[in-house]
């Protein structure tokens, strides 16, 4: 077995494990396992010296794997969450997962 096979057999065991790390959620109807990383998101938003009084309840920021999306998320994009929806701020693709940071639809 390579590293990648290795890696992508640990995401799975592992990382993605709802008795490890991940949790599920509905994301576009779809039952979805994700790690919420809000620390990280708290982390990003004081380095650009943004305000976090409202982090934890209007922005989120997970881990999904790319074969769990029937779809491929970008920045600008609605996403039903928990039937909330929110706006995706910023994707990143990191092998087989995207990171995805999202903050609530305020109309």
């Amino acid at each position: 077995m390579n590293f990648k096979e290795q890696l992508s057999e640990d995401l799975d065991a592992v990382f993605f494990n709802c008795e490890e790390f991940a949790e599920s959620h509905t994301i576009n109807g779809v039952s979805v396992d994700i790690v919420i990383d809000n620390d990280k998101l708290s982390e990003l938003y004081l380095a650009k010296g943004t305000h976090t009084e409202q982090l934890f309840t209007d922005s989120v920021m997970f881990y999904v794997r790319k074969k769990d999306l029937d779809f491929e998320p970008v920045p600008g994009q609605y996403l039903n969450y928990d039937d909330r929806v929110f706006l995706i701020s910023d994707v990143k693709t990191d092998g087989e997962m995207y990171t995805i940071v999202m903050g609530a639809n305020e109309s």
